[in-house]
């Protein structure tokens, strides 16, 4: 039986794509395989800034990621130490998946930019270089608000 579970179907697609390395390479990922998916998921690039801290910067955001922030935020750029804007708690997450790179599940819920409360379950996934640099990290979010 073939799981529907979003979070376990690209955990899946992330090992299919990392094969025997340590992480997949980002320039793999195939939107088309996961066309599904694909409007549930946001990609964020991950840079070093000042002090070694690491900078995220959203370079895709799914339709169904827009609807569950209430807003765009595509191009903008965020640390995992803010705290207050939608999403932080899965956000605070992303250090733990670049030095281990290794997936992360998350669940739980926050208050989107129109003041709804959205229950989630998330995956964060590590896409990076051979010697294992992470460059991208891809989340894949299931959710609904009330």
């Amino acid at each position: 039986m073939q799981d529907k579970r979003l979070t376990v179907r690209l955990m899946r697609y992330w090992d299919l794509l990392r094969k025997d390395g340590v992480l997949p390479q980002w320039e793999r990922v195939n939107p088309g395989v996961i066309e599904d998916a694909w409007p549930r998921c946001c990609a964020w690039r991950v840079e070093v800034g000042r002090n070694d801290t690491l900078v995220y910067t959203y370079e895709y955001v799914g339709k169904s990621v827009r609807e569950a922030l209430g807003a765009n935020p595509t191009g903008q750029m965020f640390m995992s130490q803010l705290r207050g804007f939608p999403g932080a708690r899965i956000a605070q997450r992303s250090d733990e998946v670049v030095k281990s790179r290794t997936p992360v599940t998350e669940e739980g819920r926050f208050i989107n930019e129109v003041t709804q409360v959205v229950k989630y379950r998330s995956c964060l996934l590590p896409f990076g270089t051979k010697s294992g640099k992470v460059t991208h990290i891809l989340l894949g979010l299931s959710w609904k608000a009330y």
